[in-house]
């Protein structure tokens, strides 16, 4: 039996393998993206935020930057496959301690991430049944689905892809039937408008790209399933591309649609006075009972995403536990599946304890669960994807290693300074995201305790450095963990800081 000092057995450490292609891993990215919850929650919002009608715009721009980041990404991809993706990269990009502060944020964000939807998931769920004349409790629904996902959780990863291949062919047809009527019902033609760079300016523009940014979040995920994939030096680099090109297209098709739907003039008061905008619309032009499904098909969306960031939540666990980061324990997979079982049942156990809390206090689900929680684990993880594009630049500048100078040195430079932008307007408009007053507690506190993550992380990392030194040597190595000692690579050479 393995012990939170020794390492798993190599059966019981190895995911399984060649079982994702490029549209599985799609599926994966695109789901926890949740589109239809972006469009219909997240756009309403920025709308009413800004007020103003470059949202489509600033779709594009924050496409173009997280484009120019995943050059160099997924080109890294091919020399480093890991589980724990952002962990593995800035460890073996910047140093084994960065890397260890980067898994303890990211560990927190996905888990944070993945909770928050639960609120989300479970008043939809209670305004679905109260439509069939149901009646149950938020946290009843929510549960529910809590069991499903921790239940799938630990089936064969293909099983959960083909499960969300499904939900996600659905939502997305959907989407761009809601887009299509938005355009040919439009009040005044197609608003040209929205795309002029001066409908972007001010502080509340700064506000709603940072908040643009969130609903990319899921794009990064195919190299999580590295291991799993088939012809992973291909299919990881395609699906992360193809997610941020789907993502945009489909952001800036159904944001443009719905200005020109409400018209240019109306579109911000419109979008203050009605947080359903989009399903509104979507029941004036084609009826009442598509407004319905609409609804429906968000239940489904976010059920998707919790899955989906429940699945990269736990094989960053995994692959803390593997490297012995983590208690090992962690690191053990299913005999049968190859699953990361044991971490994807402690991602459900902790999941369900904040569920069950949030209820025993009569929490709101909407603001407290979903709206604050989501938004602090978007600051988290765009931390981390800034930090992850500088060990990028590190990474490569040290060897290029056979790849071109655009991958390695031209687009990953140019991506962190778009991301360092992004994240220092999130941060200083973190307030305005929130929905608070400037200098109210909370937008102050969450950078903080993700900064006091990092730092633990970092004096974690310190302490096997001189305590552990061969758990030290192993970091970011995944399943070459055990295989890599501090005499092959010695601390403070190239890649083995």
């Amino acid at each position: 039996m393995s012990t939170p000092s020794s390492p798993p057995s190599a059966v019981q450490a190895v995911l399984a393998r060649d079982k994702l292609g490029t549209l599985s891993l799609l599926h994966f990215s695109l789901t926890a993206a949740t589109p239809l919850t972006v469009i219909a929650g997240g756009v309403v919002v920025m709308f009413a935020l800004a007020g103003q009608i470059g949202i489509p715009l600033g779709y594009v721009i924050i496409a173009a930057c997280l484009w120019l980041f995943s050059v160099g990404y997924t080109t890294m991809s091919r020399h480093i496959t890991n589980a724990g993706a952002f962990y593995a990269f800035i460890a073996r990009g910047i140093g084994r301690v960065p890397g260890v502060a980067a898994a303890w944020v990211a560990a927190t964000s996905y888990c944070a991430m993945q909770i928050s939807l639960f609120g989300l998931l479970g008043l939809t769920a209670e305004s679905v049944l109260a439509r069939a004349g149901l009646d149950a409790p938020w946290w009843a629904c929510a549960l529910a689905a809590w069991l499903l996902i921790g239940l799938l959780g630990t089936r064969a990863v293909d099983i959960n892809a083909k499960v969300l291949a499904t939900l996600l062919v659905v939502e997305i047809a959907v989407i761009l039937l809601f887009s299509a009527s938005n355009f040919a019902n439009a009040a005044d033609g197609v608003p040209l408008a929205a795309m002029s760079p001066s409908t972007l300016g001010g502080e509340a523009a700064g506000a709603m790209l940072a908040l643009a940014v969130t609903g990319f979040i899921g794009f990064e995920s195919p190299t999580v399933y590295g291991e799993e994939a088939k012809d992973r030096r291909r299919t990881v680099a395609r699906a992360t591309l193809a997610t941020v090109g789907i993502l945009a297209f489909i952001y800036i098709a159904s944001s443009w649609s719905i200005i020109a739907a409400v018209g240019a003039d109306e579109v911000v008061s419109a979008a203050i006075a009605d947080p359903s905008l989009m399903f509104t619309l979507a029941g004036d032009q084609l009826g009442a009972p598509w407004a319905v499904i609409g609804e429906v098909l968000l239940l489904t969306s976010v059920t998707a995403a919790a899955l989906s960031f429940h699945n990269t939540t736990a094989r960053y666990l995994f692959a803390l536990g593997r490297e012995r980061v983590a208690p090992a324990w962690l690191g053990r997979t299913a005999p049968r599946t190859s699953s990361p079982a044991a971490a994807s049942l402690t991602q459900t156990a902790v999941s369900g304890a904040v569920i069950v809390a949030w209820a025993a206090l009569g929490l709101d689900p909407l603001v407290h669960l979903f709206f604050y929680m989501s938004t602090s684990a978007g600051i988290g993880l765009l931390a981390l994807i800034a930090t992850c594009a500088v060990a990028v630049v590190v990474y490569f500048w040290r060897d290029r290693r056979g790849e071109s100078l655009w991958a390695t040195r031209i687009a990953p430079v140019l991506s962190v300074a778009a991301l360092l932008w992004v994240l220092y307007l999130s941060v200083l408009h973190f307030h305005t995201l929130l929905g608070v007053e400037k200098g109210s507690t909370l937008p102050v506190l969450v950078p903080i305790l993700f900064a006091a993550l990092a730092i633990l992380g970092a004096g974690w990392g310190a302490y096997l450095k001189w305590g552990r030194p061969d758990v030290y040597a192993g970091i970011g190595h995944g399943a070459k963990a055990a295989l890599v000692t501090a005499e092959a690579e010695p601390v403070g050479v190239a890649g083995g800081r």
